[in-house]
């Protein structure tokens, strides 16, 4: 028992951990690929080496999410088995917030695929694609605070923080390059960057902020030992 719960333990850590690293790969990505967008040169840095680091970071964060899934799938207290991958929204543990989060890594896969066949798309279909980069890195947040039990710590709060700020930051520069856009578009996407972060704090203090989040999602199923681990883990394993 002593070796199911250290194995436990550990996997738990490695979930978690990999779920960090590459939500702030994910965060970096989205930012290179803003800058990258833009019409002018940062520093006289040309946007194609911007382009460049954003195609790798994403490939390193494609390969963290891998890392991430695989140790959640195999963690015995999850018990989520290979069919969460097609099916996630069906599952007993945490189904919505565990959806996003397949639902998100989807998407990636989407946008990296299209983005090698860039050259054999219309212009307009690629930027269609690329363009749920933003809702990506939004599911990616979600879910990591819904299935998080660490997300009532300071040091993912942290995380989750500076993520929030980066993204926002970025995208309020992109649309202060937007001048040939009407003033109304510009408007209602600066009201858009306002409202969605300002939302997504307020659901986050009123829910996985608080120290009784994550115990809603244990059921009476859940082995005693994991139950242990998830009280000295600060309330459930985080998927």
């Amino acid at each position: 028992m002593i070796l199911s719960v250290l194995g436990t333990q550990i996997m738990w850590y490695v979930t978690r951990s990999s779920g960090f690293i590459a939500l702030l790969l994910l965060t970096i990505t989205v930012v290179l690929g803003i800058l990258s967008a833009q019409k002018v040169k940062l520093r006289k840095v040309p946007r194609v080496y911007f382009a460049e680091l954003h195609r790798s970071v994403a490939l390193f964060a494609l390969v963290l999410l891998a890392v991430h899934i695989f140790t959640a799938v195999v963690d015995p207290f999850t018990k989520l088995g290979w069919t969460t991958i097609f099916d996630p929204f069906g599952r007993a543990y945490r189904p919505l917030y565990l959806g996003l989060g397949v639902t998100a890594f989807d998407l990636i896969l989407a946008v990296l695929v299209t983005s090698l066949l860039r050259d054999r798309l219309r212009q307009k279909t690629w930027k269609l694609i690329h363009f749920s980069s933003y809702p990506i890195w939004l599911l990616a947040v979600v879910h990591g605070l819904g299935t998080g039990s660490d997300s009532r710590y300071g040091f993912a709060l942290a995380i989750y923080g500076v993520c929030l700020v980066a993204v926002v930051m970025s995208v309020w520069v992109r649309i202060l390059d937007l001048n040939a856009k009407p003033l109304a578009f510009r408007l209602a996407a600066y009201t858009l960057t306002l409202l969605t972060p300002f939302l997504l704090v307020l659901w986050a203090l009123s829910g996985p902020a608080k120290a009784g989040w994550s115990k809603r999602f244990i059921s009476a199923s859940t082995p005693s030992h994991s139950v242990s681990i998830t009280s000295s883990s600060g309330g459930g394993l985080g998927g």
